[in-house]
């Protein structure tokens, strides 16, 4: 049997900033769950590495959290988030059930 993720993956088109010292990283959002993304860059990201994230979520809430690459495939990146303050994971989770409930229903 394989592999199954425990935090279903929501499409998203959102533009987010990683960091790597005084270096800026523009990134898309290409899916987001509660506990990881799938970033896309034309940067050359690496594997294990750990980077803090910016990125824009709703209206107007800026979420901050530092994430860890876990697979990289060309200029797509699977990342895990690895900290997030406990107001931002949240409106993270609060986010991620209003849309499920808007565009799928409640189960």
């Amino acid at each position: 049997m394989g592999y199954k993720r425990k935090f279903t993956r929501l499409k998203i088109a959102c533009e987010g900033d990683l960091f790597r010292g005084n270096e800026h990283i523009s990134c898309q959002l290409v899916d987001l769950s509660e506990k990881g993304m799938m970033l896309r860059t034309g940067a050359s990201l690496t594997t294990d590495e750990e980077l803090p994230l910016e990125f824009l979520l709703g209206p107007s809430r800026r979420i901050k959290c530092t994430v860890k690459i876990v697979r990289a495939a060309k200029n797509d990146y699977g990342a895990q988030i690895m900290e997030i303050s406990k107001d931002d994971q949240q409106y993270l989770t609060e986010h991620l059930d209003d849309f499920i409930a808007s565009n799928f229903g409640r189960l």
